[in-house]
């Protein structure tokens, strides 16, 4: 159990770091127009190596994170993330995804579901206060897919070196003192 909330603990910071990194590439392609909306893309480190007592608080988290980055509303990117989680989590476990292909073949549809359910979602509720029209969607969307392929094979592997590392690390306890 000590192993399992390490990792969630570890994904959860390796979410952080990549929204972070992901917030400073979009503060300067937003210059030119470009918008990176990738919500896909923390889906399946949690689902490879979090059970749903862990992972289901992890997605949630990064969703809340992803929600205050992109100031969208707030809960909307949480419990998609963590609807994914459920659903992709047997998937995964079921079938062998760790080969470069599979990832993309996950991540890529889950992205361009959260990318229609977003609109969908700015388009009935938010009442004009954002403005996102078609063709701007459609740039973003192909802009977003093309950032996703090689991030969809980055992101899991850094995961799991990151729990391999921190694996490595002691573990102190109160014994020990």
């Amino acid at each position: 159990m000590e192993r399992q909330n390490r990792i969630a603990f570890v994904l959860l910071g390796v979410n952080l770091l990549t929204l972070t990194l992901l917030g400073c590439v979009n503060s300067k392609l937003g210059q030119f127009g470009f918008f990176l909306y990738l919500p896909g893309l923390f889906i399946l480190p949690g689902a490879l190596y979090l059970d749903h007592v862990r992972g289901m608080p992890v997605a949630f988290l990064t969703g809340l994170l992803l929600d205050q980055q992109i100031e969208s509303t707030f809960g909307f990117h949480a419990f998609a993330l963590a609807g994914m989680h459920a659903l992709v989590s047997g998937w995964v476990r079921g079938g062998n995804v760790r080969k470069d292909l599979n990832p993309i073949l996950l991540q890529l549809p889950a992205n361009v579901l959260c990318f229609v359910l977003w609109l969908i979602w700015i388009k009935v509720f938010e009442n004009g206060l954002l403005v996102w029209t078609f063709g701007r969607w459609s740039v973003d969307l192909i802009a977003s897919t093309v950032a996703m392929i090689p991030l969809a094979i980055w992101l899991p592997r850094f995961a799991k070196s990151t729990i391999l590392l921190v694996d490595g690390l002691p573990v102190e306890t109160e014994g020990a003192r």
